[in-house]
């Protein structure tokens, strides 16, 4: 049940964090390519995580990796992609922290998170 929930509330924010970064960019450029990119990102997390920690328990490491294929995309799109490229672009030193502060968001926070509540 508490994993139910925890997938509840992460279908909310996962998706609206990557929400943010399309939204942030869009004044220099961003299309929205990124913003779907982003959303599938995240959508392969949470999809794959969830049916290796409640359907397919006994492939779990399987749905793991699957899930961490999303992560990373978000991940590499936050710190190497299209999303940090039209921030160094901009030459706008408030776009780039922004940027960078949702990438660390998501890189720590979201990589320490599943742990906490465990």
């Amino acid at each position: 049940c508490a994993q139910f929930l925890s997938y509840i509330d992460w279908i909310l924010t996962v998706p609206l964090m990557c929400v943010e970064f399309y939204l942030i960019l869009r004044a220099v450029g961003a299309k929205q390519i990124l913003l779907w990119k982003m959303i599938g990102y995240s959508l392969i997390m949470l999809i794959f995580g969830y049916l290796g920690e409640t359907v397919f328990r006994s492939q779990s490491v399987l749905f793991g990796v699957l899930s961490t294929v999303g992560y990373v995309g978000i991940v590499y799109e936050a710190w190497f992609g299209s999303a940090k490229k039209l921030a160094v672009n901009s030459n706008d030193p408030k776009l780039l922290g922004a940027i960078k502060a949702l990438g660390w968001f998501v890189l720590a926070g979201w990589a320490i998170y599943p742990s906490l509540r465990a």
